[in-house]
């Protein structure tokens, strides 16, 4: 019995890479048209700011070097978001203590991708091809979100709770060299 339990616990991150297809799916089961639109009015906002010709022409609509581009769920990074959840919640905590976090963790997304999306934008208008612009931006953006998850390894962080908490872990007391 303890091997089965051994072999669960282990398989922790495994168990939470299956669900992120789950996290990404829900993501799409909504529009999400206030935050499209509000990626939208914070583009064209920072765009006339530093000088780049953006114009909102719909409610998670722009127009920017000629072309007429429309905000989905997946331009604003909500999916990435809602497919990291599984990977970052910490199950040695309580649903308190990890709402702020991932609130904290979806400003940081929100940010991440308005400057993926304005450095792309300032690309193409200096004459690179949007498909590079964009992939490009995106593939960094996307790593730097890779890389934060791995720094963060919850699926570890129970295990090491755990261990810790474990009667005969942790600090022992030192031998003694006194001869009495």
């Amino acid at each position: 019995m303890r091997t089965i339990y051994l072999k669960l616990r282990g398989s922790s991150l495994a168990h939470r890479v299956l669900l992120i297809p789950v996290f990404v799916g829900a993501s799409h089961l909504y529009e999400w048209p206030w935050l499209r639109a509000l990626t939208a009015v914070t583009l064209v906002k920072i765009s006339a700011a530093l000088g780049v010709p953006m114009y909102r022409v719909g409610g998670d609509m722009i127009s920017v070097a000629g072309v007429v581009a429309q905000f989905v769920v997946s331009c604003t990074m909500v999916d990435a978001f809602f497919g990291a959840i599984p990977l970052l919640w910490r199950t040695s905590v309580s649903w308190w203590r990890n709402l702020p976090r991932l609130s904290a963790f979806l400003g940081a997304v929100f940010v991440l991708n308005i400057v993926r999306l304005e450095l792309g934008f300032i690309a193409m208008t200096r004459g690179v091809p949007w498909w590079l612009a964009h992939e490009c931006v995106a593939g960094v953006a996307y790593f730097c979100l890779f890389l934060f998850i791995v720094r963060e390894h919850a699926w570890e962080r129970r295990q090491a709770v755990e261990q810790s908490s474990r009667p005969g872990s942790g600090l022992q007391a030192a031998p003694s060299w006194s001869n009495t």
